[in-house]
C-alpha cells in the first residue's frame, strides 16, 4: 500500500510540475491567438477554459490520494491487528474506504497523462521544441506508469463492485 501510495505521489508531483512549467511558459512566451480577440494568451478565453480543467483535475487527484493517505495511515495505525479483510479495503475503493489507493493512483495516472499531453495545448506549437523540454513530463510519467498498469486497478476495482472481491494482495496492490 506504501509503495502504491508512493508512486501515486510522485505522479502527481511530474503531473503539478508540468502544470507549473506550462503555466508559466504561457504568462511569459505563449501568444494569444490572432482570432481570440484580447492581447494576452493569459486572456484567451479558451486557454483559461483548460487551465481552469487542469486545475480541477489537479485538485481531484490530490484529494483522492489525501484520502488514500489517512486510510494507509489508520491501517497502519492498527499494525498487527489489521486483518486481512481491512488492508482489502485499504487497497480498494470499499464503501468505507471510498477513496482508497488504487482508485487513488488510477485517477492520478488518468490526470496525469492527460494533462501532460494536453498542456501543449496552452503553451502552443514553439513549446514543442526541445530546448524546453514540455515532451519529458509526459515521457517520465509514462514510463512510471507501465511498471503497474491501470488497467489492473481498474479491473480489480471493476471486481470488487461487481463481485465484492478483495484484491490478490501483491507488491502491486
Amino acid at each position: 500500500m506504501i509503495a502504491q501510495l508512493t508512486k501515486t505521489n510522485v505522479y502527481l508531483g511530474i503531473t503539478k510540475a508540468a502544470f507549473a512549467a506550462a503555466r508559466e511558459y504561457t504568462k511569459t512566451t505563449t501568444k494569444a491567438w490572432i482570432t481570440s480577440g484580447v492581447d494576452s494568451a493569459t486572456q484567451d478565453p479558451y486557454l483559461l477554459h483548460h487551465y481552469g480543467d487542469f486545475w480541477v483535475e489537479i485538485q481531484a487527484a490530490i484529494a483522492l490520494a489525501d484520502q488514500a493517505a489517512e486510510k494507509v495511515q489508520a491501517a497502519w495505525d492498527k499494525d498487527v491487528s489489521l486483518t486481512h479483510q481491512e488492508r482489502g479495503e485499504v487497497a480498494m475503493p470499499a464503501a468505507s474506504f471510498a477513496n482508497a489507493v488504487s482508485a487513488s493512483k488510477a485517477l492520478a495516472t488518468r490526470v496525469g497523462i492527460d494533462i501532460t499531453n494536453r498542456i501543449f495545448e496552452v503553451t502552443g506549437t514553439r513549446a514543442t521544441a526541445t530546448k524546453y523540454g514540455f515532451d519529458r513530463y509526459w515521457r517520465d510519467l509514462r514510463t512510471f506508469t507501465l511498471h503497474d498498469p491501470v488497467d489492473y486497478k481498474l479491473r480489480a476495482i471493476g471486481d470488487w463492485v461487481l463481485n465484492d472481491q478483495l484484491p490478490v494482495i501483491t507488491q502491486y496492490s
